[in-house]
């Protein structure tokens, strides 16, 4: 499908998990295809853990926002409830081995530190900041997804990070069409439904890093992209 030439477009961006590398090179090829066309980029959460280059990825995005002629939308995935949890100082231990269970070990050697109670004030500030959803056009992005028949302004914040069933497996119409990660797919390629769709696939462990490019025209994805350059078109929905 060609790309409009006077619409904005949006390229929506899988869960990252550390790694700064694929991030690079996915934002590259984005760039590439967009050419001279106005474009935002929205990211939906976990920017951190599992990965080798934590530090790197969290340095660029705290940095980055709004500059190099690149707007990023950056939402809060479970990974940065995790760590927010394991850095408060009235933790729990609970709290602290769910993180560090979960790839928190990798984000502190990142790191180079051993507490994440550690963790740079200015990262931690810019995550406690970060929104849970944005909704344009049609279309909801938000980290893990939404509980189905639930109006959206009664959501629960561990929904939203967390759920996998029965939203993973809902036909329902939601009214908006859902753009999430959090659930790493099998495939290594993205999950389109007629309702949603997942964009976890899963670069932390050994997938590519993927991206769906949006207009303004239209609630659904117009191609997609990865971070060694492939590109294709929707896939087949799944029944």
């Amino acid at each position: 499908m060609p790309l409009p030439k006077d619409e904005m477009l949006t390229f929506a961006i899988g869960d990252i998990h550390g790694c700064f590398e694929e991030l690079m090179s996915l934002l590259a090829v984005c760039d590439e295809i967009r050419g001279e066309r106005s474009a935002q980029f929205v990211l939906v959460g976990d920017y951190i853990d599992r990965g080798p280059q934590s530090r790197e990825v969290m340095d660029f995005l705290v940095g980055s926002e709004g500059k190099q002629n690149r707007p990023f939308v950056c939402l809060r995935g479970n990974h940065e409830e995790m760590l927010l949890r394991a850095a408060d100082m009235e933790r729990s231990d609970r709290d602290l081995m769910n993180w560090w269970g979960n790839g928190g070990e990798q984000t502190l050697d990142s790191y180079g530190i051993d507490d994440p109670v550690d963790f740079p004030s200015e990262h931690l500030d810019w995550i406690r900041a970060l929104p849970l959803m944005k909704i344009e056009h049609g279309r909801l992005f938000v980290h893990a997804g939404i509980r189905p028949a639930v109006p959206l302004a009664s959501q629960s914040e561990q929904d939203l990070l967390w759920i996998r069933e029965p939203f993973l497996s809902s036909d329902l119409d939601h009214g908006l069409f859902i753009v999430h990660g959090h659930t790493p797919i099998r495939s290594r390629t993205p999950d389109l439904r007629a309702n949603r769709l997942n964009l976890d696939t899963g670069a932390c462990f050994g997938g590519p890093l993927t991206a769906a490019v949006f207009a303004t025209s239209e609630a659904g994805p117009l191609m997609f992209v990865n971070d060694s350059g492939e590109i294709s078109g929707p896939a087949a929905l799944q029944d």
